[in-house]
């Protein structure tokens, strides 16, 4: 039997429902591969290694800046996940090869 704590630092697949509120977030896909940073009672956090936020500092012409971000995915939202134990590139991967999160 699996355990939710067995996907924490994995990449897993998230498949969402009635997600429309987490289109405000840039989340639009109901299908989504994601690096699992946690979980507690509200939902799963997971890494996003490039959320757009306004550009504060004034540095630079862009109105925004990529930034690291931990985001919760309430549970309500979530219908599967989808984990790939042992699987090479899908066990404990590294944030630097592969596209994680969404634009």
């Amino acid at each position: 039997m699996m355990k939710i704590e067995e996907v924490v630092g994995d990449l897993i697949l998230l498949v969402l429902e009635n997600h429309e509120p987490l289109k405000k977030i840039g989340i639009d896909k109901d299908k989504l591969f994601v690096h699992v940073k946690g979980y507690d009672e509200n939902g799963m956090w997971i890494y996003h290694p490039g959320f757009r936020v306004p550009n504060k500092t004034g540095k630079g012409k862009s109105k925004t800046k990529k930034l690291k971000a931990s985001i919760l995915i309430p549970w309500g939202f979530i219908v599967s996940v989808v984990h790939f134990p042992d699987a090479e590139g899908y066990d404990f991967p590294s944030p630097f090869e592969m596209q994680i999160g969404f634009e």
